[in-house]
């Protein structure tokens, strides 16, 4: 109940600083709302019934200039599946699941010492190179944010970001000092430091790359800590008249629950665009996230867990949880996409996927086949709505891990209204 107070708080403060600041130009609205229907039939089993759902993402933000270099932005977000509203045991239109929270709320600050500098302090979304590994995962209906700091440096031809974020907070907040209240406990939370630069020379072609090290003190095993990980990785993206390339490669080291971590990631794809026709792009592409053998004592499965998953391993979302949903094998994707322009507001996208384990399992590493194709239909610049629908063929090791064997299908109708 005091966090939704606290949420209530928040927009009435929304409506005051509006009244007040939109004589003088120096508020802006902002906001997006989502409605998404899906059908879910991905347990490879034809003979059940499909699973049947809406999501709905309602999203309300301000932008407040009250100096020059000085920017604020808070933003609130209800995230719910219709229906779900209990009073008690019972479903009810009266009940309240409250589901709104607080989605962003920073302080930008320009110009800082340098017109190069800037700096970002409170919660935030992040997102940087393709998001393959960081991201703000915009399908999911909460997406995802950050409490931390962004300190940028900006200059002609690079950028470099300096980040930290606190990923989970183990201590206890204390307002009044007691003897009790202010004896030292042990901090097992986790953070999240990094460093992400871009370099770009030319108008059509950049090149990134970043360190990560992701810090987490709880132990699990006895006098080791759960995760000791740096990053360190490069992305890169260009054009070359109709021919586009993109390429990642990332390198993790360190040490994940007493066992030492060597893992690795490597991604390139290449496309083809075509000029007034209405198949106007080829692509394919090959990723491998490594994976663990049976029997290695070096930990050797890659670990991006605030990617935007969705984005690349089959929008059936499989794979999306990587290891955890590969069983610590590692991830093989050959794809293939195909863009048409049916009409100025209307494109629809193909994808074909072969995955397979990076290692094997069982002496196997085939897990299927995914083809996905989307819709994208802009009624106007403010109103969208995007279909989908997707198949998986599985392989054996698909099979004996949901324990069916017919084709996985699942399908979903959105509607997106952003202002």
């Amino acid at each position: 109940m005091m966090q939704r107070r606290n949420i209530l708080s928040l927009l009435i403060v929304f409506l005051t600083t509006s009244a007040v600041g939109q004589q003088s130009g120096v508020v802006r609205w902002f906001g997006d709302v989502r409605m998404r229907s899906e059908i879910d039939m991905r347990d490879f089993n034809l003979r059940t019934p499909a699973n049947t759902y809406t999501l709905l993402r309602s999203r309300l933000g301000v932008e407040v200039l009250p100096q020059e270099n000085l920017r604020v932005v808070l933003q609130v977000r209800d995230s719910r599946v219709f229906g779900q509203e209990k009073d008690g045991a019972v479903f009810s239109t009266l009940a309240d699941s409250r589901n709104l929270d607080l989605h962003q709320a920073f302080v930008e600050v320009k110009g800082l010492f340098t017109n190069a500098l800037t700096l970002k302090l409170g919660r935030m979304e992040l997102s940087y190179g393709n998001e393959r590994i960081i991201g703000p995962v915009g399908w999911h209906n909460v997406g995802r944010v950050f409490d931390g700091a962004v300190l940028k440096l900006v200059q002609p031809s690079y950028a470099l970001d300096l980040f930290w974020s606190t990923l989970a907070e183990a201590q206890s907040y204390t307002p009044a000092a007691t003897p009790a209240a202010v004896r030292y406990t042990r901090d097992v939370g986790a953070d999240l430091f990094g460093a992400y630069s871009t370099l770009k020379l030319f108008s059509d072609f950049r090149t990134d790359a970043y360190l990560l090290y992701h810090w987490d003190r709880n132990q699990t095993v006895v006098g080791k800590p759960d995760l000791k990980r740096y990053t360190l990785g490069s992305y890169v993206k260009g054009a070359a008249g109709a021919l586009d390339i993109e390429a990642e490669v990332a390198y993790q080291t360190g040490e994940r629950r007493g066992v030492d971590l060597a893992a690795y990631m490597l991604t390139a794809g290449v496309g083809y665009s075509f000029e007034n026709s209405t198949l106007s792009r080829l692509g394919i592409g090959y990723e491998v996230l490594s994976g663990t053998p049976q029997t290695s004592t070096t930990y050797g499965s890659f670990d991006s867990p605030f990617h935007t998953g969705h984005k690349f391993y089959g929008f059936m979302d499989y794979f999306i949880a990587i290891p955890a949903h590969t069983n610590d094998r590692g991830l093989v994707d050959l794809l293939a996409r195909a863009t048409f322009t049916l009409r100025e507001n209307l494109v629809a996208n193909i994808w074909m996927h072969q995955f397979s384990y990076h290692r094997e399992q069982n002496g196997q590493k085939v897990l299927g086949q995914e083809f996905d194709l989307v819709a994208l239909y802009r009624y106007n610049k403010s109103l969208a709505f995007e279909c989908g629908v997707s198949a998986f063929l599985p392989a054996h090791l698909m099979r004996e891990r949901f324990g069916g064997a017919d084709v996985g299908l699942w399908g979903y109708l959105s509607t997106l209204v952003t202002f």
